[in-house]
């Protein structure tokens, strides 16, 4: 590997951080955000933005662009998108194995196991609205 890398010094780049140590192949330029994007990633799910389990097996090249189903789905939005309106995502499962959610909507759908003010009706007004804001004496007020 120390070989290799010896000899792509001329196109790449080597980072060093704290806990690793990367060399990224390629011209600088090339490393850029915007200019390449990989078919698989094989990172540990400690260095993924969602720190989630992958799928076993990643979808080949030919089958994400030629094995399309061209059936007509009633059920999906008129979009070419492959997971328009969620269609297919298991968005809720990935949140609840993460520790903090990444999504904020999914912080209000988790449920306390505990509560630390049980929700009783010890203190509620019942039936005040009839009594504040209508008359009691049957005479009804012209406005």
């Amino acid at each position: 590997m120390a070989e290799e890398l010896d000899q792509n010094r001329e196109h790449g780049l080597s980072v060093k951080t704290e806990t690793d140590e990367f060399y990224l192949q390629g011209r600088p330029c090339e490393l850029s955000a915007f200019s390449f994007v990989p078919t698989s990633r094989q990172d540990p799910p400690q260095r993924t933005v969602f720190n989630s389990k992958k799928p076993d097996t990643a979808p080949k090249t030919y089958d994400r662009l030629f094995r399309k189903d061209f059936d007509y789905n009633n059920k999906l939005h008129r979009d070419d998108r492959e997971h328009a309106k969620s269609r297919g995502l298991v968005v809720n499962a990935e949140e609840k194995e993460k520790e903090v959610p990444t999504l904020s909507s999914s912080e209000y759908g988790h449920r306390l196991q505990l509560f630390k003010d049980h929700p009783d009706r010890k203190h509620v007004r019942i039936a005040h609205v009839k009594t504040e804001f209508y008359r009691r004496n049957g005479i009804e007020g012209t406005s």
